[in-house]
């Protein structure tokens, strides 16, 4: 995308985004705090958790968890094309933030009908992924709009 830069919109389109991209930083960090709860981040604790799971329980978080990842990262990934950064790294946030979901999602399931030893090493690994992706987004698309020189 060429045309359209967020970096040389009107302020109040700047605000705006920027607004939107707080406010996705913090249910971001409420979902963190969830996870939290439930994990605390260790993985034994993941390994524990989901194992023991119904199959309800984990569709249900399932449920949950898929449209926060998808939305919180559909809208950083679209600010995110509109900023002066380079095709290839537009590119590669097109795909593995979405690729870390499905892997996240399908390491829960995993963990409870494969390994236990395994998956929740995975899902932690996914889930790391997509807490560096989101930051790094956040980071990214701030500085381009804010403090990167316009060209």
């Amino acid at each position: 995308m060429n045309g359209f830069r967020i970096s040389k919109a009107a302020a109040s389109v700047k605000l705006f985004v920027s607004a939107v991209m707080c406010l996705l930083g913090v249910i971001y960090i409420t979902l963190l705090g969830n996870i939290w709860v439930d994990t605390e981040m260790k993985v034994g604790n993941i390994a524990k958790g989901y194992s023991g799971m119904e199959f309800s329980e984990l569709l249900s978080i399932s449920h949950t968890y898929l449209p926060y990842y998808l939305y919180i990262f559909a809208i950083a990934v679209g600010v995110f094309f509109f900023t002066s950064f380079g095709e290839k790294l537009k590119r590669f946030f097109a795909v593995f933030p979405f690729i870390m979901i499905c892997v996240d999602i399908g390491s829960m399931w995993l963990t409870k009908y494969v390994s236990k030893i395994m998956f929740p090493w995975t899902l932690f690994f996914a889930g790391i992924c997509l807490a560096c992706s989101f930051l790094s987004l956040f980071i990214l698309s701030i500085y381009d709009i804010w403090l990167r020189k316009n060209k």
